[in-house]
């Protein structure tokens, strides 16, 4: 189940509207080194509509994404629901932007893989700390517990060094 499984052929298609759906797990994230995601469980459909010398895709994005929460680091499914569009044309490939997909003309599909990453990737939170938005959810307490004994105390942050420089500024006031 590697990228080659996300191709669209379009070669062939007359012109109007298409439907393709790709299911994506796990084992799709594994191919790129920079994922952060293990396991995953996507449904993804692509609404391809065929014109003359340019064509859109959209995406449609829904499932779950196993992520850790940044705070206790337990597991946890993060839902996952994006919607994204992707035109397609002929051209030179090196012209490929975020929003444009370049093909050599003689190409009959495309290979959506590294789009599919982005728009999955870009539906995640930045912070994740599901105990903030599900009261359900609660963090491993035994992880929390070690981080506070690991905390050093307010009082003791102040550095001496610097309580002369404080004392001056105290006094200047």
């Amino acid at each position: 189940m590697g990228k080659k499984q996300y191709i669209v052929k379009f070669a062939g298609l007359p012109f109007g509207t298409h439907e393709f759906e790709f299911s994506v797990n796990g084992t799709f994230f594994e191919q790129f080194i920079d994922s952060e995601i293990t396991e995953a469980d996507l449904r993804v459909v692509i609404v391809l509509v065929k014109q003359n010398n340019v064509m859109q895709l959209e995406f449609d994005i829904s499932g779950t994404v196993n992520l850790d929460c940044d705070r206790c680091l337990i597991a946890y499914d993060f839902p996952v629901e994006a919607s994204e569009k992707l035109m397609l044309r002929f051209g030179n490939p090196a012209e490929s932007t975020d929003e444009i997909m370049v093909v050599n003309e003689s190409d009959g599909q495309a290979d959506i893989s590294h789009y599919l990453f982005e728009y999955v990737t870009l539906a995640l939170p930045s912070r994740r700390v599901p105990c903030e938005i599900d009261e359900d959810f609660e963090c491993d307490l035994e992880t929390l517990n070690k981080l506070s004994e690991n905390t050093v105390p307010e009082e003791e942050k102040t550095n001496p060094i610097w309580d002369k420089l404080n004392k001056l500024k105290i006094n200047k006031n």
